[in-house]
């Protein structure tokens, strides 16, 4: 009687973990097919097709008209919006210490910025200690080409995907890059040396230098930036400000690869 209670339990331990791995595969794909799902979880179509029509009736699957092809279902997007939004709070949590240690060292302001899918905005921002502050709008799409953080994740793009393409690109100021092979060879720039500057290319007398914040997966999800004038961050950029940045980057990322 205790064999059978055992095995019972062995393969609803078993029957967990496929089901769960379904979920992660149909959260990371935009659809699946029932052989691909059998191949990826090392089981069998039957069982794969047992748990899918268990999580389409649960309404965390949709299967595609017409084909043998599942993606994901409203419930699964649903709680895929609280993750992220659970995430979102929890990374501006642990970035706040961080950025005020930072503010104590340099009188320089400081954000942090969040990756959201192809774009990213300023969350979190400490104003410069200088007599003429420098604000920041918050929750704002950025320009990606011609800011320091919005250059880090085109960066990031351009890695994966060499031949895309960058759309018309809206010139700022005199200084702002607008040429695709000369953005290409500067996001190669900040490939090869792991953080981006832009000095005066958004706004003239203006100069940022930024830091990639990476999760465990290693994806790119925030940046750390220190915001001055040109007088204070000047082109040629300070290297004690770039090592306390990368420092700090350094910081984060054993945090949340945790």
């Amino acid at each position: 009687m205790s064999e059978r209670i055992e095995r019972m339990a062995d393969e609803g331990v078993r029957a967990a973990r496929v089901a769960l791995r379904i979920l992660e595969l149909l959260a990371s794909r935009d659809d699946l097919g029932v052989t691909e799902i059998a191949r990826e979880t090392d089981t069998t179509k039957p069982r794969v097709y047992r748990h899918l029509r268990t999580l389409v009736s649960m309404g965390y699957a949709v299967q595609h008209h017409g084909s043998d092809r599942y993606a994901r279902g409203p419930k699964l997007l649903a709680l895929a919006r609280v993750i992220d939004q659970s995430a979102e709070d929890g990374l501006i949590e642990l970035a706040r210490p961080v950025l005020q240690r930072l503010h104590e060292v340099f009188d320089h302001g400081f954000n942090l910025s969040l990756v959201y899918g192809d774009s990213a905005s300023i969350v979190e921002s400490l104003p410069g200690k200088g007599l003429v502050g420098i604000t920041v709008r918050l929750d704002q799409e950025m320009p990606l080409h011609c800011t320091a953080a919005g250059k880090l994740l085109l960066a990031e793009r351009w890695k994966k995907d060499r031949a895309m393409s960058f759309g018309k690109l809206q010139r700022f100021t005199p200084r702002t890059i607008v040429d695709p092979a000369a953005l290409q060879q500067a996001l190669e720039t900040v490939s090869a040396c792991g953080w981006a500057d832009a000095p005066e290319e958004v706004v003239l007398g203006i100069n940022a230098i930024s830091v990639p914040i990476h999760d465990h997966r290693g994806e790119l999800v925030a940046m750390v930036s220190a915001m001055d004038s040109i007088q204070f961050i000047p082109p040629e950029a300070p290297k004690p400000l770039i090592d306390a940045l990368q420092e700090a980057a350094a910081e984060l990322n054993a945090r949340l690869a945790m």
